[in-house]
């Protein structure tokens, strides 16, 4: 009898623990559940900021979040994509210079040598 009692007693010992474990994990996901939301609030708030701010980002885009900031990705890609062919060019145009003035001075010792 008493060891059945004592066997009785450790059981519901375990179920409130697994009773509690369950509680703390569920306020865990709760709270964790809280902040994905005002992240992505915020992330909603600062795109609504931008299409407000600069209306003409954003012709022929749906009102979606999602729709949104797939545009200002593609956006900064292309425009990523835009700096590094400009920096190209400019890499370019700098080494002809280079060229030019050595050759302009090459040209101009010879006139002062002869």
């Amino acid at each position: 009898m008493e060891e059945i009692q004592k066997n009785a007693s450790s059981s519901i010992q375990i179920t409130d623990n697994d009773k509690q474990t369950g509680d703390e994990q569920h306020d865990k996901l709760v709270k964790v559940n809280n902040k994905l939301k005002r992240v992505l609030q915020t992330f909603k708030d600062k795109i609504h900021r931008i299409v407000t701010e600069r209306p003409d980002l954003f012709v022929n885009v749906g009102e979606e979040t999602s729709e949104r900031l797939d545009h200002l990705i593609s956006t900064v890609e292309h425009l990523a994509t835009q700096i590094d062919l400009l920096q190209s060019e400019h890499n370019e145009s700098e080494e002809q210079l280079r060229n030019e003035i050595h050759e302009l001075q090459k040209y101009e010792r010879n006139l002062t040598e002869d």
